[in-house]
């Protein structure tokens, strides 16, 4: 009788083990994982999900990915990726574990989704004015080398490049026209009082080594939350008004660059992220060019000369025109 006791009591707690939930346990989609405190995505695994071939190098560290629309480079522990042979900055670096190869999920979003799935504008709307914002003026000269002043030469392109989008068919913004001094807060607002579109920021840099750097930065804002390229160590802030378009942003400045080095004989170094103040102000899709260092010969004598500066005017004219068909694509001439 007593084993019969016992063994009902080991069937009825049978019973109820296999009736009773299962403890709750954090599950996550496939491909994700939690990798020093930030959800990454595994990079073959978002790949065969977006369909793209994937070509791992283990040894390298480097993963190629490719479909009818879109090459892919990505290069493990950097920030670095290209995009259709361009240069685009991530906010965090690629992670390896074994033999796999992880992206933040913040990058997901702000490069790969919007540049692999750019926006389109409402139906109706259309691209037509173009802010042009020259940098630096009046009192302010921005870069000097020797006696050369970096205001005299984003005007002169500005001006260049006024005349080429106007041969376009767009209406352009100057938000200096001549040498004089507008504060950074202003030129989003004049931008924005004039109904513009887009807003270009147009500057050339200079390095105190002299001739050791070269090449084109173009610069979109920074999502919020994240840190800019350029900062040393972790950074964030939260949103800005210009951060409403950062899909839209990211799509400018990385036609923009494409078209730029696609003509023009100068290093990629990258579609990055900043905070510039313009661009945080922006109330329209904006990119900011750094469009050479005034300290390397090589560029220098582009920016410098006319036919560089109608060279550069021209490529900058291309990729905004690129944008405009992009975003408004499907709509009724």
């Amino acid at each position: 009788m007593k084993s019969a006791r016992i063994l009902i009591c080991i069937l009825a707690l049978a019973w109820w083990s296999a009736a009773a939930p299962a403890p709750s346990t954090r599950t996550q989609r496939p491909g994700k994982s939690l990798i020093g405190g930030r959800i990454h995505t595994d990079l073959t695994a978002w790949a065969a999900a977006n369909g793209f071939t994937a070509r791992w190098n283990p040894r390298a560290g480097e993963l190629r990915l490719t479909n009818r629309w879109a090459k892919l480079f990505f290069k493990a522990d950097t920030k670095r990726i290209a995009i259709d042979g361009s240069n685009v900055w991530l906010s965090y670096p690629l992670l390896r574990t074994g033999e796999r190869l992880h992206i933040s999920q913040a990058d997901v979003d702000a490069v790969l989704h919007p540049l692999l799935n750019p926006p389109r504008l409402a139906k109706g709307d259309k691209v037509t004015t173009i802010a042009i914002s020259a940098g630096h003026g009046g009192k302010d000269p921005g870069n000097l080398e020797g006696k050369r002043q970096e205001k005299v030469y984003t005007l002169a392109l500005a001006l260049e490049l006024e005349r080429q989008l106007r041969r376009a068919g767009l209406r352009v913004v100057q938000v200096r026209e001549r040498d004089k001094f507008v504060a950074l807060e202003e030129r989003p607002a004049i931008a924005r009082a004039r109904g513009a579109d887009v807003l270009l920021c147009l500057h050339f840099n200079a390095s105190p080594g002299g001739d050791d750097a070269q090449g084109l930065e173009t610069y979109c804002l920074t999502p919020a939350g994240a840190s800019s390229t350029n900062d040393r160590g972790p950074h964030s802030g939260g949103p800005l008004p210009g951060n409403r378009y950062d899909r839209e942003n990211i799509n400018l400045a990385h036609l923009i660059h494409r078209s730029i080095l696609g003509q023009l004989d100068l290093e990629d170094r990258g579609v990055r992220h900043a905070r510039f103040k313009e661009i945080t102000l922006a109330t329209m899709p904006a990119a900011y060019l750094e469009g050479g260092f005034m300290s390397n010969r090589e560029d220098a004598a582009k920016i410098y000369s006319e036919s560089g500066r109608v060279r550069y005017a021209g490529a900058i004219v291309d990729g905004v025109l690129a944008y405009k068909r992009l975003v408004e694509r499907g709509q009724p001439e």
